[in-house]
C-alpha cells in the first residue's frame, strides 16, 4: 500500500464540497473558482482511484466511500487546529470573533475593554465579514440561524426596533401618521431577508398595510442608515441595542413612544467542541454577562 498523502488542499477542498454538497457554495467559500473545485476534487479521486460524489440530475451527493472518507478527514483537520493552537504561546491567544458590522461598532467594541482587562492574555480579532458557514470564526453573532449538524445556535440577546432620527426633524413629529413627510431611511437587509425588521413590518405591527415604503434611500450597513438619521437626512428604524449611545448622548431621539412587538433576535453561533476552549468559553461567559447586565 502506498503511503503517500494525498495533496492536502484537495482534501480540503474536499471536506467544504461535502459540507456543501455543492461546488459552487464550496468556491464561494473557498475564494476560488467552480473549475478549481472540480479540478481538486478529480485530483483527490485519481489519487484514491475511487469516486467521492455521485453526480446525478444536477444533485450533489456523497458516494458510499465518501462517507466513510469524510469524518476522518474532519478528525484530521481539527488534529491540525489543535497541533497549532498548543504551539501557539499561551499568553497570546487568539480568539477570532465574527459580528455584523454595525452590531460590533455600537455595541461589542465598546464594551471589549472589560474582557480584555479581565482577560490580557486572549487577543480578540473582530472579524465583520462574517462568513455563512460560521467555520473561519472560534464564536460568531449573528441574527440568522444557519443549521449545522456540528454547530450549536444559542439564543443571545433581543433588542427592540423604533423609529429615530435626529432632534430637529422631531420635533415636526408627533405620531406615527407623520412619517408620510419625512424620507424614510432603509436597510439592504431589510429588504433582502424577511427576518431582518423593516418599514413594512414595522408599519404592519401598527395595523398598516397600505403604506408605500419603497422610497428612500438604500444602506447596505445599519451604521450609514443610522447616521444619515443623526444628520437629519431622514428616520432609520434603529436596534435599541445600537442607538443606545445615541440616544444618551442626544444625537438621535425616538420621536414617538409607539409600543410595537418589533423585535431581533441575535444568536451565538460556535462549534461544538469549542466548549473545550479556554479562551472560548471566557469569551462566552463574558457575553452572556454582558447580555444580562443590560
Amino acid at each position: 500500500m502506498s503511503k503517500r498523502l494525498p495533496p492536502l488542499n484537495a482534501l480540503k477542498v474536499f471536506e467544504v464540497a461535502a459540507r456543501r454538497l455543492n461546488f459552487t457554495r464550496a468556491a464561494e467559500e473557498l475564494h476560488v473558482t467552480n473549475a478549481a473545485v472540480s479540478h481538486q476534487i478529480k485530483l483527490l479521486e485519481d489519487f484514491l482511484g475511487l469516486d467521492l460524489f455521485q453526480r446525478s440530475n444536477n444533485v450533489l451527493k456523497l458516494t458510499e466511500a465518501g462517507e466513510r472518507y469524510l469524518p476522518r478527514i474532519r478528525e484530521g483537520f481539527k488534529i491540525f487546529q489543535q497541533a497549532t493552537d498548543n504551539l501557539l504561546n499561551d499568553n497570546n491567544v487568539l480568539l477570532r470573533v465574527g459580528v455584523p458590522p454595525s452590531f460590533g461598532s455600537k455595541w461589542l467594541v465598546p464594551r471589549l475593554y472589560r474582557f480584555l482587562n479581565r482577560h490580557p492574555q486572549v487577543r480578540v480579532e473582530i472579524v465583520s465579514e462574517v462568513d455563512r458557514s460560521y467555520r473561519d470564526c472560534d464564536i460568531s453573532i449573528d441574527f440568522r440561524r444557519t443549521q449545522f449538524a456540528d454547530f450549536r445556535i444559542e439564543p443571545f440577546i433581543v433588542t427592540e426596533v423604533f423609529p429615530v432620527c435626529s432632534p430637529a426633524i422631531a420635533k415636526a413629529m408627533t405620531t406615527p401618521s407623520d412619517l408620510s413627510k419625512q424620507t424614510l431611511l432603509h436597510e439592504v437587509s431589510a429588504m433582502n431577508d424577511p427576518d431582518y425588521p423593516s418599514w413594512q413590518s414595522w408599519f404592519s405591527t401598527l395595523g398598516v398595510n397600505d403604506k408605500d415604503v419603497r422610497k428612500g434611500p438604500l444602506f447596505t450597513l445599519a451604521l450609514m442608515a443610522l447616521q444619515a438619521a443623526i444628520d437629519g437626512q431622514g428616520v432609520a428604524l434603529g436596534q435599541s441595542l445600537l442607538v443606545e449611545y445615541d440616544i444618551a448622548a442626544g444625537r438621535l431621539v425616538r420621536p414617538f413612544n409607539v409600543e410595537t412587538p418589533l423585535r431581533l433576535d441575535y444568536y451565538l453561533i460556535y462549534a461544538a467542541d469549542m466548549k473545550e476552549n479556554a479562551a472560548f468559553l471566557a469569551f462566552h461567559q463574558w457575553l452572556i454577562s454582558e447580555a444580562q447586565a443590560r
